[in-house]
């Protein structure tokens, strides 16, 4: 079956009101359908949809893009009102993406057991170990400038 004016890519057209809808038998519907008369496969039935099913149907669908909405207003807010990233945050961050794309790296080169692959494993835990000693030592200075705050 053809429910036309809904899927606009199979009919081509623009979109149209989803009370406005109709069925149409497709030929592969009315060959199957052998039992039903002739008069019957050449009609179309009409569906409409009632006030309280269109008022039901934009309340659930409603109802989901107002939770996305308000769950990105809701980020956006506390990303807002948290400190601003200091320099050093921003740094940590940074290393912290560039630790996952080699690990991605590492992930791909898993199973191959050739000399090449074994080398850049090699260099990619290296760079990895740099990384996360980079991370350890922007924490500590992260931590001492904290203190000298507190203190002062």
């Amino acid at each position: 079956m053809n429910i036309n004016g809904i899927n606009s890519s199979a009919t081509g057209s623009a979109f149209t009101a989803i009370s406005s809808a109709y069925i149409a038998a497709t030929p592969a519907a009315t060959q199957t359908a052998n039992s039903e008369s002739a008069d019957s496969q050449d009609s179309q039935d009409t569906v409409s949809i009632s006030n309280a099913g269109r008022a039901a149907l934009s309340a659930d669908v409603g109802a989901t893009l107002r939770d996305k909405a308000s769950a990105k207003k809701n980020e956006v807010d506390n990303a807002s009102s948290e400190e601003p990233m200091t320099l050093i945050d921003q740094q940590i961050q940074k290393i912290k993406e560039q630790i996952k794309a080699l690990q991605e790296m590492l992930a791909k080169l898993e199973n191959d057991d050739s000399e090449t692959a074994d080398q850049q494993r090699k260099m990619i835990q290296e760079q990895i170990m740099q990384l996360s000693s980079q991370i350890a030592t922007l924490t500590e200075k992260k931590m001492r400038e904290a203190q000298k705050k507190e203190s002062a």
